[in-house]
């Protein structure tokens, strides 16, 4: 009767710090691609040279990254990591030097200078910044032996990430619409507070000192995208304990209260540059926003929600 809570407690006690560590690259991935992401999508790059994966791809590999970390916290076992060594910030700071230049390239390809060198450079550094982060943060000694015990879980893991690109691509038409009930949600509500905005069709918010247009990226079809998989994900991974009336019918609230959340969330930045500073609301429109949306919800969500949809056995 004592073993098993001995041989659970000690697999959590060796899962934990991968966990964390992983957590940690995840969270780099996301200022990483907040940093550069805005300027390519702002200056109209995403449609040449190659930037038109990373949309879809940064999606993939974040659910990717949460489908593995899943798996291997069902596992429950992993061998002992190598402690995190501050010489391991020399990865960090590469990854750093590596997005400077991949903004360097992105630079001159906005001023019209689109060598394939500018190319390969902007290419290179945005991708080596992340495989450095990766580095830095989990540790490569690390990421070599997790290679060699879970090549089931990452092969596994990879056909899911392809998947979902798939299906996330299949729903990216439902944007339009979303972006419209979006545009009228913070429309109405700027009204409430007693800011006057205009609507310009198809899909453009006319404010006294700015405009600014509802688009794909204002939508939250990618959260959206995000949180179906993850839900689908979890659901067919513990089928056998939820109750499955609950986890059936707790996916529309949870979904439609993660839309009215990205509402809100435009509806802040559009504030913030309305009192702040306009610049703000372009920028920060474009950023990542929604994918730290995504993933405080989730944690959130999974973390009170959980148990309530397990079987009361």
């Amino acid at each position: 009767m004592t073993a098993k809570p001995k041989q659970h407690s000690s697999s959590i006690r060796l899962t934990v710090p991968f966990l964390k560590r992983a957590t940690s690259f995840l969270i780099i991935f996301v200022i990483l691609s907040g940093i550069i992401g805005p300027r390519i999508i702002s200056h109209g790059l995403v449609g040449r040279d190659g930037f038109q994966i990373y949309g879809g791809s940064g999606k993939a590999l974040l659910f990717g990254v949460m489908a593995f970390l899943l798996l291997v916290y069902r596992k429950g076992e992993l061998p002992k990591l190598i402690r995190w060594h501050p010489k391991l910030i020399i990865w960090l700071a590469l990854s750093g030097l590596s997005l400077a230049a991949a903004w360097t390239g992105v630079n001159h390809l906005i001023t019209g200078n689109s060598t394939i060198s500018w190319v390969l450079l902007s290419q290179a550094g945005i991708v080596g910044s992340v495989l450095l982060a990766a580095g830095g943060t989990i540790g490569p000694r690390n990421l070599r032996v997790i290679a060699r015990i879970y090549k089931k879980e990452i092969l596994f893991t990879l056909v899911l990430a392809i998947l979902f690109y798939a299906f996330l691509y299949a729903v990216y038409g439902l944007w339009r619409v979303l972006a419209t009930i979006v545009l009228h949600s913070v429309s109405w509500l700027l009204g409430v507070i007693g800011i006057h905005s205009t609507i310009l069709q198809p899909r453009t918010l006319i404010l006294s000192k700015f405009g600014i247009e509802i688009a794909q990226y204002c939508s939250g079809i990618e959260s959206i995208a995000l949180f179906t998989a993850l839900y689908a994900l979890i659901g067919v991974l513990d089928w056998r304990r939820f109750n499955h009336s609950k986890f059936l019918w707790f996916f529309l609230p949870a979904l439609a209260m993660l839309f009215i959340f990205n509402i809100l969330r435009v509806f802040i930045l559009i504030l913030g540059g309305y009192y702040i500073n306009p610049q703000i609301a372009f920028s920060l429109f474009h950023t990542y926003a929604g994918m730290i949306l995504f993933i405080l919800y989730s944690i959130i969500f999974w973390g009170l929600g959980y148990k309530w949809m397990l079987r009361e056995s």
